[in-house]
């Protein structure tokens, strides 16, 4: 209830209390007096009933004006007083206040004002002392963030539980499907809409298979155990733009050595891997070359030594082969061979393993390899292969599955050799060999395992591997049949020089940025539980053709924020305008400044709604005044399919729970009266920042009236007068 309704029934409670008092007094009284007496006092009320009517009117007519007077000079002064000295207090030290009320309101507003302005002074002298003392703490800070930000690797840094704590530019070009140039999310010219963000507190796994992280972090789990010198695991993936990369999984430890994140560095090895590809194909073609033009001149030399009596013409024929073949071989050396200097062989991130451990994980990661009989046949228990773990084990559950299901084999066992510098692993059954036209359709196929699907072909990774894989027939007995897999081993090896070593986190946060998150909790099924400063928020606003949702008016823009660990996020947003296919008016162009013109060629509501829903998934929506724009998203539900069931939180609601004397809850004034500066008015992420900023500074304003949660501020709001509002 406002505070002026609270303060007039108080008022018509007195009135009517005076007035039982003075009727209660006056029956006992008459009961007092004589009959005669009570005569007497009725003929005089009756002569003189005007006289008294207008005295008792004319007393509860000042008694009112009394009431008001004291109400409008001294107790919604007061309240208003308390709650600009809270803002003061609190989120906006230059406020000042301005009170209309009794004269002593006033010298104790005057008074207040000028311990606000001693207060600014010595908090600008103190901050001044702290700017000077952290200049070269700020310097240093800068310095690393703005290398981290321009590696030309791609970095993340995550929570255990996968959640983005860091990125920097090179993560977001290559991960983010919603990254534009200009560094604003949306949706491309032909209507695509993104599928997944970079973002703090948003999931990695939305951009990366959950399978190869924690395939990665199973092996360096495997080599701190085994204490490795090169804790890192790489794997390689393809993003949505066709890109391999290459990426690199790094563990974070805090202080008592306990996992605590997660660094993923990716590094495009497209080019590269092409330029090997093209390598192997000059080199094939080099050889084949070589090969012949070596065939043919030998052939002519011995036939010459041969027949030393040939003629003229015979020796003249050789002799010319001879010298077209050495053109083809000079040829050869300066073009093919110089051309293939010039490629990198960038090496497919494979690391050395032990065959034994090899092995292991695969009975341990594929189930069809789980009962193998293992045969080992003289191999050293320091044999050594070079491999990328996920990949190589997803090729051997892709052949084993082909073999149960395609070819019908029961495996007996898995013999393991190790003749020369090849591993030799053969998958041995009962029954016919493999035809070599089916084990060339499978080299063919892409790797799929569960419902999960590799970008690569089985003939990719086992090429990448340096391996081959061949049907196979036992010489010894011609019952058994197998697929032999050849694999090189590599030699023990010291520490590598780039062996990567454990990342361990200070018991101070690193100067360079602010990793509180690594502490705080998830997004539990209590959401309503959790403190205001520990949610995620997506701040939005809207702009439309008009003000009646229910009468056909449309989105014609959408703009939001995110608020991640009390700070808003101004490199994750959206600003994106929306063809309404009907119309703007020219009141409505006058009021944001979105003609129909600026509107051609955007995407629709239908393409632009779920990509707005994926943005704000798993947070919190905060608006102003946001019922209108909630309405104009439902009236969309049922052509769209598009629901948005997230908790909401209203700034108009929330400053006139925070300030109940003041009346006007616009953005405008309560940006005025926090201190939010507002720079692009009537533009929807312009709004959505300025809502932000006030939300901000709302919650410490929340807390001092003991709100605390998500819970509490939506019981609080519904109790405000403008949550009657209906659209």
């Amino acid at each position: 209830m406002r505070l002026n309704n609270k303060f007039w029934l108080f008022a018509i409670v007195c009135m009517g209390f005076t007035t039982s008092v003075a009727v209660t007094l006056a029956v006992l009284f008459w009961h007092q007096v004589e009959p005669v007496e009570q005569a007497l006092l009725i003929r005089l009320i009756k002569e003189q009933f005007w006289y008294f009517f207008s005295t008792a009117v004319f007393l509860l007519a000042a008694f009112g004006f009394t009431l008001d007077w004291f109400f409008r000079f001294y107790i919604l002064p007061l309240n208003q007083l308390i709650e600009e000295t809270q803002v003061m207090n609190s989120v906006n030290p230059a406020h000042r206040l301005k009170i209309d009320g009794s004269h002593d309101v006033k010298r104790l507003a005057e008074l207040i004002n000028s311990c606000g302005d001693r207060y600014e002074a010595a908090r600008h002298r103190l901050d001044r002392s702290i700017e000077s003392a952290k200049a070269k703490t700020e310097a240093e800070k800068n310095i690393l963030a703005t290398i981290l930000a321009e590696l030309t690797q791609g970095v993340l840094i995550c929570d255990p539980k996968g959640r983005i704590m860091l990125y920097n530019r090179q993560a977001q070009r290559v991960l983010d499907r919603g990254a534009q140039e200009d560094e604003t999310a949306g949706i491309d010219e032909y209507g695509h809409v993104p599928e997944g963000f970079v973002g703090l507190h948003r999931s990695v796994y939305s951009l990366i298979s959950k399978d190869l992280i924690e395939h990665a972090l199973k092996d360096i789990r495997r080599k701190r155990a085994e204490q490795h010198p090169d804790v890192s695991a790489c794997f390689v993936m393809v993003n949505h733009q066709q890109r391999q990369l290459r990426v690199e999984t790094l563990p974070i430890l805090d202080e008592d050595h306990q996992f605590a994140g997660f660094v993923l560095i990716f590094l495009d090895i497209t080019n590269h891997l092409e330029h090997s590809g093209r390598l192997n194909h000059n080199l094939k073609t080099i050889t084949k070359t070589l090969r012949s033009s070596v065939a043919a001149i030998s052939s002519a030399a011995e036939l010459m030594v041969q027949f030393p009596d040939m003629g003229d013409d015979q020796k003249q024929g050789f002799l010319d082969i001879i010298a077209q073949e050495t053109q083809t071989l000079s040829r050869m050396l300066r073009t093919g061979l110089m051309e293939t200097t010039t490629y990198s062989l960038t090496r497919w991130p494979l690391s050395p393993i032990l065959l034994t451990d090899f092995i292991t994980m695969l009975q341990n990661e594929v189930p069809d390899a789980a009962d193998l009989q293992v045969e080992m046949a003289e191999v050293d228990v320091r044999c050594m292969i070079r491999v990328d773990t996920y990949s190589l084990t997803l090729a051997m559950a892709f052949v084993l599955q082909r073999l149960k299901t395609v070819g019908q084999k029961r495996l007996n066992c898995l013999r393991v050799a190790a003749p020369g510098n090849l591993v030799q692993m053969d998958l041995m059954w009962e029954g016919d060999p493999i035809p070599i036209e089916t084990l060339r359709q499978w080299n063919d196929q892409q790797l799929t395992r569960a419902e999960t699907t590799y970008p690569l072909t089985l003939k990719e990774v086992l090429d990448h591997h340096h391996a081959e894989i061949w049907p196979h027939a036992d010489k010894q007995d011609p019952r058994l049949a197998g697929l032999r897999l050849f694999i090189p081993m590599v030699r023990s090896e010291g520490k590598p020089e780039d062996a990567r070593q454990v990342t361990l986190l200070p018991k101070g946060r690193p100067e360079f940025y602010d990793f509180d998150l690594f502490s705080q909790v998830g997004q539990a099924p209590e959401l309503e539980k959790r403190l205001l400063g520990e949610l995620v928020f997506t701040v939005f606003d809207t702009e439309t053709t008009g003000l009646d949702p229910r009468g056909g008016d449309e989105i014609i823009s959408i703009g939001a924020v995110r608020i991640v660990n009390g700070r808003l996020l101004h490199t994750e947003k959206i600003d994106q305008l929306i063809d309404p296919r009907r119309p703007v008016p020219a009141e409505s162009t006058k009021y944001h400044g979105i003609d129909a013109q600026m509107l051609a060629g955007k995407p629709t509501i239908d393409k632009v709604l779920p990509f707005f829903h994926r943005f704000a998934q798993n947070t919190v929506l905060v608006g102003h005044n946001v019922a209108f724009d909630l309405r104009m998203l439902q009236m969309k539900e049922k052509s769209t399919g598009i629901r948005f069931s997230n908790p909401v939180l209203d700034t108009m609601h929330l400053a006139a729970m925070v300030h109940p004397a003041h009346h006007d809850h616009s953005l405008d004034t309560i940006a005025g009266r926090l201190g939010v500066v507002l720079t692009k008015r009537h533009d929807a992420l312009g709004d959505a920042i300025a809502t932000g900023e006030i939300f901000l500074k709302l919650i410490p304003l929340l807390n001092a009236k003991g709100i605390y949660t998500l819970k509490e501020a939506l019981i609080a709001s519904q109790r405000t007068y403008y949550a009657r509002l209906k659209y």
